[in-house]
């Protein structure tokens, strides 16, 4: 399965992150750590290729499931 993400950064809290969303969805666009999205600029844009959902895979604390998602 492949699915397009942007990766952006934001320029007040030095924080990069991915998302994966439409045009139409672009002014939803935040940070998320300081929840503003007044200094994001895009780092980058790709496919992101995801394969079969390992059986033990173990997400670290603080970070975000991707499984989740494709669900």
């Amino acid at each position: 399965m492949n699915i397009l993400v942007h990766v952006y950064e934001c320029q007040d809290c030095d924080v990069l992150f991915a998302v994966s969303q439409s045009f139409e969805e672009h002014h939803l666009l935040q940070c998320p750590v300081c929840k503003m999205d007044k200094a994001l600029c895009e780092v980058s844009s790709g496919e992101l290729r995801i394969q079969a959902k390992a059986q033990q895979f173990v997400v670290p604390e603080g970070q975000t499931d991707i499984y989740k998602f494709l669900e």
